[in-house]
């Protein structure tokens, strides 16, 4: 996985990139592998600024920077949007952000799926758990009571 910084590097050359191609006249499938790399970037820096940092740095520094990238990143994103509404595609970006809500709405899904399912295999350890050990008590109460036995009844 790509540091968040990295990733906000990235995102920034990738903007660069599709401007320069802009700029130079290219289509949308020109600019297609920097908008992906755009959005992979976005994404990672995303995750990493929900994501509770260490003490490093302070709370107001910390949240001035996931802001500040957030801003840059969404006004990139924004430019990207008004390129593809300019060059006649406002259709594909349109069906780019329903994929794009489709597939965080699924991974939402699968996360929580994924969280309940890890909850409902360690509350099934911790049964078991509780069994073996109640087992294991009876067992030595068992135990001891035969061997109380043994000595009353001497043999």
């Amino acid at each position: 996985m790509i540091d968040p910084i990295t990733a906000f590097a990235t995102a920034q050359a990738a903007v660069k990139g599709i401007k320069a191609a802009i700029a130079l006249g290219k289509d949308i499938h020109a600019v297609s592998g920097d908008m992906m790399k755009f959005f992979e970037a976005k994404d990672v820096v995303q995750k990493a600024a929900a994501k509770p940092k260490g003490f490093a740095q302070s709370d107001t520094a910390q949240a001035f920077e996931i802001v500040m990238q957030a801003k840059v990143l969404a006004d990139a994103e924004r430019e990207l949007n008004n390129y593809m509404v300019m060059s006649g595609n406002a259709d594909l970006w349109q069906q780019l952000m329903v994929e794009r809500n489709r597939i965080i709405q699924q991974r939402k899904v699968e996360e929580i799926l994924a969280e309940n399912h890890k909850k409902k295999r360690k509350e099934e350890i911790e049964d078991l758990m509780t069994w073996l050990i109640a087992g294991a008590l009876i067992l030595l109460l068992l135990g001891l009571c035969f061997w109380w036995l043994t000595l009353l009844t001497g043999k």
